[in-house]
């Protein structure tokens, strides 16, 4: 088999881009491989991606830097896959929004994966302006999917789901660790006793967020 020629520097827009889109491919390929992030630093990286070390930085400031991104374009994509969800259903109740919004999310594990390493270790390491530009996304990605919500279910306000989208963010960064926990501790968790503080990531995730959604209901109702 031959072995890929290395990238040579790009220089105009389209290949610039055409290598950023390559390095996050690459690392997707990785870690949905089962790599761990810890194990995929820049030089790791470089080396996957037939390109040298240098020229990654050309496109990432640093690992984190490409984490983000990486996040940016895996919430991208489920929101789409949860607005087909929604469109599918003839009519959409609080119920079916919290099973849907769980199932997407639990199909798309790498976005969660990041989503539970977020505020503990990639936005501890990126620089103040790229921290700026994608809280900056973040904050369209979740008026976006507030305004899909509301469209789907006008029973709640835009800013119920809104606060909605907040918490359910937060939930999903502490749930996924528990709900996939390291080998040893799944094995000790197996234990018949222990079954109480097991997780199940769709089931949890999916009652969780209609205890949020039913209590947004009776606050907006009572008002």
């Amino acid at each position: 088999m031959t072995t890929p020629e290395p990238f040579q520097r790009a220089r105009r827009p389209e290949q610039k881009e055409e290598r950023r889109q390559h390095l996050l491919d690459t690392a997707r390929t990785a870690l949905r491989g089962g790599m761990e992030v810890s194990e995929l630093g820049l030089n790791e990286l470089a080396r996957q991606a037939q390109m040298t070390k240098s020229n990654v930085y050309r496109y990432f400031e640093n690992r984190e830097a490409l984490l983000l991104a990486l996040l940016e374009e895996e919430t991208a994509q489920w929101s789409v896959d949860l607005g087909a969800l929604l469109a599918a259903a003839p009519r959409v109740t609080l119920e079916q929004i919290a099973r849907a919004f769980a199932g997407s999310s639990a199909a798309h594990p790498l976005m969660c994966r990041l989503f539970s390493i977020l505020p503990s270790i990639i936005e501890r390491n990126v620089s103040p302006e790229r921290l700026t530009e994608f809280k900056r996304n973040s904050l369209a990605l979740l008026a976006g999917a507030a305004e899909q919500l509301h469209r789907a279910a006008p029973a709640l306000p835009v800013a119920a789901y809104l606060s909605f989208m907040r918490q359910a963010i937060a939930l999903m960064i502490g749930l996924w660790p528990l709900a996939t926990p390291a080998e040893a501790l799944a094995g000790v968790l197996a234990q018949p006793e222990l079954r109480p503080l097991r997780y199940d990531f769709e089931s949890d995730f999916a009652s969780g967020l209609l205890l949020l959604l039913r209590g947004l209901d009776s606050a907006t109702t009572s008002k």
